[in-house]
């Protein structure tokens, strides 16, 4: 996707030094195309027009929305030209995609797990009978407890005092005093729950203090004086319930693997990010900030091999952030929105996934080109299926009655007047615009904008319904792009 260039310094003094730029520019702007595709225009005052007489209300007819309507009709004339080919979406290039998406980078980093850092991880059936033993993770058990708050505004004479009774209570029932008598006398809670006995209890239902000390306990034995910052809690294990390991073994393989998984996975991460040694440059963070707030990603202005993160081996630079935003609008927000700590921890993120896709390729992990054609095959259906969206087909673009320029615009009143969301290329321009030039001009959006409330205004417009909003997803909607 390419955008018009926003004027260079050179060229704002020469507009103001000369005795007709900006009076002409005020003349000419509407007639400058609000976007251009595969040769065809599409002008600001047919772009107003068609605004001004749909249902949009009054509230919509901005540049915004302009803008928007505009890129939409360059994805149905794009199309519409790819459809003239018998192989339609086939035809397409989508190398570029599949970098940037980072499709590639995810399957190698996928395998490079799979087949190198999680080699050999499964557990042995001793190793899982050992873990059912000791650590007892499907035990479940009966108790009763007792339980004595602790204020936080309590005074340290206070909590020893608390202690101090809870030693006394302990004692009781540890020599054979009746602990729902006891619970019920001693225990702050609500009186129907003092000695009731909580069923089926597993390691999460109870304080991190108290669980590595009631799993060893048996059935009639009371559990010492336990201290947590909220409470202090004595129990007396009233059951025991112990699945059979046999028929366990297929969730206890399942949970071991998993945990493995996360611990190997981390330590590997851990390992190659802290050897890399990343590091972020200095003013990084507003060059990033700027490049993701500006409209045209601050293209030409800041050196495209300007360095935004270093690491052993490797570099993050401005025009790797800037093609990973064109596909990524959810990114590019993130780095338009947050604070200089967001977007430092962000460019280390990213960073860190070409540290592990670096990692991964020297592995040998990368996908072979049979693999990288069948993900754009993958890519030509999903586009397929946009073009059917717009009903789009060889059949239709190659009849000699169809007039391309005229659909177009056809295409977008019916788009304007319906409730139904749009189909939209998104990411997929990038294998589009070399061929076809997709361009969106901000300035004739603008004045397509003004065109349709200068319409809306002389009572020649549509009908404004104040409750209804265009059916145009913004630019880099991800739903639209599964057709």
């Amino acid at each position: 996707m390419t955008r018009y260039k926003p004027l260079g310094a050179a060229a704002v003094v020469a507009a103001l030094f000369s005795a007709c730029g900006p009076l002409d520019d005020a003349l000419t702007v509407h007639s400058r195309p609000a976007a251009e595709a595969a040769g065809l225009e599409l002008g600001a005052e047919t772009l107003g027009r068609l605004m001004a007489a749909s249902p949009m209300p009054d509230s919509a007819l901005t540049a915004h929305w302009a803008e928007q309507v505009a890129y939409l009709w360059a994805d149905y004339v794009a199309l519409a030209t790819v459809y003239q080919s018998a192989d339609t979406t086939e035809s397409l290039d989508y190398a570029r995609l599949l970098e940037d998406q980072r499709f590639i980078a995810a399957m190698a980093v996928q395998r490079y797990r799979d087949s190198v850092v999680l080699k050999g991880i499964e557990p042995t059936d001793e190793e899982l009978l050992k873990y059912f033993e000791d650590e007892q993770p499907l035990t479940r058990l009966d108790v009763r407890q007792i339980v004595l708050e602790l204020s936080p505004e309590a005074t340290e004479a206070e909590v020893d005092s608390v202690h101090r009774l809870a030693g006394r209570i302990r004692e009781q029932v540890a020599g054979g005093a009746d602990f729902l008598e006891v619970a019920r006398a001693n225990s702050q809670q609500p009186l129907e729950a003092r000695g009731q006995v909580l069923s089926y209890q597993g390691h999460d239902d109870f304080p991190a203090a108290a669980d590595s000390v009631l799993f060893t306990l048996r059935p009639g034995e009371v559990s010492p004086v336990i201290t947590t910052s909220e409470a202090i809690y004595i129990y007396r294990v009233e059951g025991r319930h112990v699945p059979d390991f046999r028929e366990s073994r297929n969730l206890l393989y399942a949970s071991v693997l998993e945990e493995r998984q996360k611990e190997r996975s981390a330590t590997a991460v851990d390992s190659l990010v802290e050897n890399a040694r990343r590091a972020v440059m200095e003013g990084a963070v507003d060059v990033a900030r700027r490049v993701a707030s500006d409209e045209g990603m601050d293209d030409g202005r800041t050196p495209a091999g300007l360095r935004l993160v270093t690491w052993r081996g490797g570099e993050l630079t401005v025009e790797e952030v800037r093609r990973l935003f064109l596909v990524r609008s959810d990114i590019q927000n993130l780095f338009a929105k947050g604070s200089d700590e967001d977007l430092e921890f962000y460019l280390m993120e990213l960073a860190r996934d070409e540290i592990l896709t670096t990692a991964a390729f020297d592995e040998g992990t990368e996908p072979s080109e049979e693999e990288r054609r069948e993900m754009a095959t993958g890519m030509a259906y999903q586009l397929s299926n946009i073009a059917s969206g717009m009903q789009l087909s060889h059949a239709l673009v190659t009849d000699p009655r169809y007039d391309l320029e005229l659909e177009s615009t056809a295409f977008v009143e019916r788009v304007l007047t319906s409730s139904r969301p749009a189909p939209w290329l998104g990411s997929f321009r990038l294998s589009l615009d070399p061929a076809y030039g997709i361009r969106v001009d901000e300035r004739g959006a603008g004045a397509a904008a003004r065109t349709a409330q200068e319409l809306r205004a002389d009572g020649l417009g549509g009908v404004p319904t104040p409750d209804s909003q265009p059916a145009i997803p913004e630019v880099g909607s991800e739903e639209t792009e599964e057709g």
